[in-house]
């Protein structure tokens, strides 16, 4: 096998792939026990943040303990051979590390409730005067929490197969 290549910081790509993703998951520990639970999210300027409601485990846990890990992975083409196995599978991953917190400053919280519209309804991203719709505008945020989670590291890996042999790279950076 080719030695991995690692890229001392490789923010960019892990960026690009945070973005692309639909999905993610939070990591959380509850005591011993591990608790992962899978959320829409955004990526902005070394944070992810998220909705949820104003009450559930998620919230409970992260305020017992602020320690998380987040993951996202896109899974790119078919299944492949390598070492005459059909085995392997293209792929990007991004695993963040940091501590969640829930978001208080309300002028943050529109901002990032907006960005988070915009990724997934094209209606935010069209001018208000067109159809578009901006956060608050016609509703109250008042009973959705949004946590932000402050990345303090980032690795990733990138797998793919090219003429039978699978090259792996891999990310690394600190905030």
């Amino acid at each position: 096998m080719e030695k991995d290549e690692l890229v001392q910081d490789g923010l960019r790509e892990m960026e690009e792939v945070l973005k692309r993703a639909e999905v993610g998951r939070i990591a959380l520990a509850d005591g011993s026990v591990p608790y992962v639970v899978p959320l829409n999210f955004i990526y902005d300027k070394g944070k992810i943040a998220f909705h949820c409601s104003l009450e559930g485990k998620k919230l409970d846990l992260i305020a017992k303990n602020p320690n998380c890990c987040f993951v996202v992975d896109e899974f790119m083409g078919k299944v492949s051979y390598h070492y005459a196995a059909k085995c392997h599978l293209d792929y990007d991953s991004v695993l963040a590390f940091g501590k969640a917190r829930i978001e208080r400053d309300e002028p943050e919280r529109i901002r990032l409730l907006q960005l988070f519209g915009e990724k997934h309804d094209e209606r935010y991203r069209k001018p208000i005067a067109d159809g578009g719709l901006e956060i608050g505008q016609n509703k109250p945020i008042d009973g959705c929490c949004c946590v932000v989670i402050d990345i303090e590291q980032m690795t990733g890996r990138r797998e793919r197969t090219e003429d039978g042999k699978r090259q792996k790279t891999m990310w690394r950076h600190k905030f």
